[in-house]
């Protein structure tokens, strides 16, 4: 079962052209043995908001960026308090690693930088048709072929 994560933050923003963010308590990152830029699956004020990338900020500190829409849909302004529900989420997609298995790209796979593999991983959980999810699937693999 994946670990989960309950925390409190505040909605913050840098300059008005930027996204808004919360810090993400260190115990997240440690509790997960993260080191760089991993995804989360992320509840706001018990409303699901999907798929949410923490970044480390450097001195042990880390951030999630929240959309606009987000905001919009919870109310969120900056300078509220909210309450997170977070979890470590699935990290590639099971359709995308049937594909890789089948083609024996596994080893490739795993050559990929984790930034890359994210990216690839990403980008097919993204889609919301199941022609789209194919499409990045194959993009994947042309990749990994050519390498």
């Amino acid at each position: 079962m994946a670990k989960r994560f309950r925390f409190e933050a505040t909605v913050e923003r840098h300059h008005p052209e930027l996204p808004v963010y919360v810090v993400v308590p260190a115990e997240v990152a440690e509790g997960l043995g993260k080191t760089g830029t991993f995804v989360v699956q992320a509840a706001a004020e018990d409303q699901d908001i999907g798929r949410r990338s923490v970044k480390p900020w450097g001195d042990g500190r880390w951030f999630l960026e929240l959309t606009q829409p987000q905001c919009a849909r919870l109310n969120i302004r900056v300078g509220s308090r909210i309450a997170f529900r977070v979890c470590e989420a699935e990290a590639m997609p099971a359709d995308l690693a049937v594909r890789l298995a089948d083609l024996e790209l596994m080893p490739e796979w795993n050559g990929l930088t984790e930034a890359q593999r994210r990216a690839f991983a990403e980008s097919v959980f993204d889609a919301k048709k199941p022609a789209t999810r194919q499409t990045r699937i194959e993009r994947a693999v042309a990749s990994l072929r050519t390498g």
